[in-house]
């Protein structure tokens, strides 16, 4: 697939199956983490439980949930993290489901070599396969998304970056990311991730410093057709 490109999912009885999304690169597990967005009709998660990440590694409904991180050893062999959805299952009021992964402590995703996102039926079939090749400074970037158009589940090439960071990126969408303001005369020092939790710039279940801005971090408006 090409970037801005969609194609429907539903089958031709309506039907659709349990999907599997997998986000591939050349680095390490650590290079990245996914991230997913549930979005109702205005385009904003329903909760801050609509963000489903490695500490909330599953919808309430459990109709999207990670699956798990594999490869990176050894070195330069890549590594995939996979995704688990089952549109048949998410609520009527979800009307897109965003992907979308970060990365970390000054990682840009146009360092990062052979990103992809492949889609593909979880009982088997030809998979999607979209190659982001465009990819610049930004740390966070919306990989492809889900969305209902007309009664049927359909799937977008997004490749869109956030020079904003993962922070920009899900108070776009509707996420609450509170400023914690630093002791008088002590500059705020990120912690090192750690494994099972989001490092500084991600979204933890409290506050987190927001980043200044550095410029637009919006996604262009898209056409659902």
């Amino acid at each position: 697939m090409v970037k801005g490109a969609n194609v429907a999912l539903t089958g031709p009885d309506g039907a659709i199956g349990p999907l599997i999304a997998e986000v591939s690169h050349g680095g390490t597990p650590e290079d990245l983490d996914v991230y997913l967005l549930l979005l109702a009709a205005d385009g904003r998660v329903r909760g801050d439980a609509d963000l489903v990440f490695h500490n909330n590694p599953a919808s309430a409904d459990g109709s999207v949930r990670l699956a798990g991180k594999a490869g990176g050893a050894p070195a330069g062999v890549g590594c995939a993290e996979r995704v688990r959805l089952d549109p048949a299952s998410v609520p009527a009021e979800v009307e897109r489901i965003v992907l979308a992964a970060a990365r970390y402590d000054g990682g840009r995703f146009g360092d990062l070599k052979d990103l992809t996102l492949t889609l593909c039926a979880a009982d088997g079939g030809a998979p999607l396969r979209f190659a982001v090749t465009d990819a610049g400074p930004e740390s966070a970037l919306i990989l492809g998304e889900l969305y209902r158009r007309g009664g049927v589940w359909k799937f977008r090439a997004v490749g869109q970056g956030y020079d904003t960071g993962l922070v920009g990126l899900v108070t776009d969408f509707g996420i609450t990311v509170e400023e914690e303001p630093a002791a008088p005369g002590t500059a705020p020092v990120p912690d090192p991730p750690v494994a099972g939790t989001v490092p500084a710039g991600g979204v933890p279940s409290g506050p987190v410093p927001a980043p200044p801005p550095a410029g637009s971090g919006t996604a262009d408006p898209v056409s659902y057709t």
